[in-house]
């Protein structure tokens, strides 16, 4: 699949997940965690993906089974927990996640809390590809957000000037995935203009 590309290949060190991902009912979901796993990617979930599934669990707003196929699909690539140690960091960069993304999606900043907290923790941590089932996240508007974080992030973390982020869904994953490499251009094929509520975007 790759050999006519190499330029825009980009060989696959780490994943993280989304909490849509994990809860998605879908065998592309299940497939990519048996890649990962097969594969030995190192795969991470934030402290938040965490705290969301057990809220969502305490609130009975997922089942038992849906909870406990989330942490298994975690637990199967053996995803180590991340979380973002600065607290005034992720609070500041966490606000201009919200700030971006009020501005491209058009959601209020209080309705993006935790999927900024998510975003940015992964960005801090290095993260090549974060797995989600969610439009904030998956839409090519949030290309636009992740480089207005990270180049609000880099004058402080030097690590994150260079980050390259893509946030991409499980059957996205499956058509770009080849032996522990990743084809940028399918990434950025797939990408669609649209907003969460689904309203396509003409830019």
């Amino acid at each position: 699949m790759f050999q006519d590309n190499m330029d825009n290949i980009m060989d696959l060190r780490s994943v993280s997940f989304d909490t849509s991902f994990l809860l998605k009912h879908s065998i592309y979901a299940d497939n990519v965690i048996k890649i990962l796993s097969k594969d030995k990617i190192n795969c991470f979930i934030t402290s938040t993906v965490i705290s969301e599934l057990e809220q969502l669990k305490i609130w009975n707003r997922i089942t038992n089974y849906e909870y406990r196929q989330a942490m298994k699909r975690w637990k199967n690539t053996n995803a180590k927990i991340i979380d973002f140690k600065n607290r005034f960091f992720l609070s500041q960069f966490g606000m201009e996640c919200m700030i971006s993304m009020k501005k491209h999606h058009g959601v209020k900043q209080k309705d993006i809390v935790n999927d900024c907290n998510i975003l940015v923790t992964s960005l801090k941590n290095g993260v090549d590809l974060f797995l989600s089932e969610d439009f904030h996240f998956t839409s090519k508007i949030t290309r636009e957000v992740i480089h207005e974080v990270t180049n609000a992030a880099c004058s402080e973390y030097h690590q994150m000037c260079d980050s390259e982020l893509y946030s991409i869904n499980a059957e996205t994953f499956l058509k770009a995935y080849e032996y522990g490499k990743i084809d940028l251009d399918i990434i950025k094929n797939n990408m669609k203009s649209i907003r969460k509520s689904g309203k396509k975007m003409d830019y």
